[in-house]
């Protein structure tokens, strides 16, 4: 009997276990960190292209302030030939005057550029500091979640190793063909592998049992264990 109470405990650690690395294969401290990392990389995906923009814009703004400087430079060159006595043709001074006042025109039209341009470059930067400050909260709450998840996961270990432990002692103190037998059975039964006889049917069968075969497990002794015909599970009277 207590050889059958050995098999029995050994089926209830087994049932823990599978309970066990269920929860750890899906804890809910594991999500959060998933979901969050998650987050984090959308955030740094998000500043990346921010940045990339708020880059370009500076870029774009830089080049035209070079082209103003060269054009500012060109116009000053013409007005010191136009205006310093090197000019001595009415069509050349035309021509520097015309050539001056296309300049111009084209320097107008590159410092509206750059106004544009500086009114785009504020609220980049102020998105850029909101991711930034997103990501940083985030990665708090990251950091918070990590921990968590390493507490709880090593507190399952713990546990899982009690209930290892005492499905160790358990199975050492049933008999090796029988556990053997037990173990075989398991891919098929799962958590019913052994059940008992309630004296007319087998605990695991979908239906009544037949007469005939509850009478054979009635003559079996008291305590003792028998392979159903019907089910195929171990059954203990």
């Amino acid at each position: 009997m207590k050889e059958m109470e050995s098999l029995f405990a050994v089926q209830e650690e087994d049932v823990v276990l599978r309970q066990l690395q269920h929860r750890k294969e899906n804890l809910h401290e594991a999500g959060v960190v998933a979901n969050t990392e998650s987050r984090l990389a959308e955030l740094s995906k998000s500043k990346d292209l921010l940045s990339a923009e708020h880059l370009e814009t500076i870029q774009r703004q830089k080049r035209f302030e070079q082209e103003v400087e060269a054009v500012e430079s060109r116009i000053s060159e013409l007005d010191g030939k136009l205006y310093g006595g090197m000019v001595t043709s009415p069509k050349e001074a035309t021509s520097l005057e015309t050539e001056i006042r296309h300049l111009r025109e084209r320097q107008n039209e590159l410092e509206e550029k750059i106004l544009e341009l500086m009114e785009e470059v504020e609220p980049q930067e102020r998105g850029i500091e909101k991711v930034n400050n997103e990501i940083g909260e985030t990665q708090k709450e990251l950091e918070i979640a990590r921990e968590a998840l390493q507490v709880t996961s090593a507190e399952l270990e713990e546990t899982l190793k009690e209930t290892h432990e005492r499905r160790e002692k358990a199975a050492s103190e049933t008999e090796a063909g029988l556990l053997k037998h037990y173990e075989s059975l398991r891919g098929a039964f799962g958590s019913s592998v052994v059940v008992q006889f309630d004296g007319n049917n087998c605990k695991g069968c979908p239906s009544a049992m037949p007469a005939v075969e509850a009478d054979r497990l009635k003559q079996i002794p008291e305590g003792s264990y028998s392979d159903c015909q019907e089910c195929g599970r171990i059954v203990v009277r």
